[in-house]
């Protein structure tokens, strides 16, 4: 009875250690310096025929980079994948496939990252000194509403706002 406990055992560590070495070791250690969007880079596999080399959808992520940091889109309440394919200058899938592939994430994910950034910046600068409330820090971040910004703020920061502020003082 304990052999036949000891050979699950071992089977089981070495499924373990199948699956650290095939999926998340190789993830760990192919990660690119993307400021505070540091995930790893991913080929997926939906994307295999859509034409979009990995060179070019690199090119593309420096670009979109440069254009949500100086141009700030992510300020803009209505903003919408088709948005940004056209100032990228490629289809909405193309988009879709730069952001998922070299982010890790869906396209309203990868906005709100850059909104809950800027919420962070407004906070941490004395916003509890100014006469703004937290529906009017969610609006100048480019949420549409309270209970968005909220959810996104949590989801990124595994903490309210509030807490966030108490934290840093």
């Amino acid at each position: 009875m304990k052999l036949v406990g000891l050979a699950q055992l071992v089977s089981f560590m070495l499924y373990a250690i199948l699956i650290l070495t095939l999926f998340i070791y190789p993830q760990m250690h192919n990660k690119e310096s993307l400021g505070f969007l540091s995930l790893p880079s991913m080929h997926h596999q939906k994307y295999e025929k859509t034409g979009l080399s990995d060179a070019f959808s690199l090119e593309l992520k420096e670009k979109l980079e440069d254009v949500m940091n100086n141009q700030k889109l992510y300020l803009k309440h209505e903003l919408r994948l088709d948005d940004i394919a056209e100032l990228l200058n490629i289809s909405r899938h193309h988009a879709s496939q730069v952001i998922n592939e070299n982010f890790n994430m869906n396209f309203y994910d990868f906005v709100n990252a850059y909104r809950i950034e800027e919420a962070k910046k407004i906070l941490l600068s004395g916003f509890e000194s100014n006469s703004d409330s937290i529906s009017d820090l969610a609006y100048q971040c480019g949420f549409n509403n309270r209970v968005s910004f909220y959810k996104a703020f949590k989801k990124i920061t595994q903490t309210t706002p509030t807490e966030f502020m108490n934290k840093a003082v």
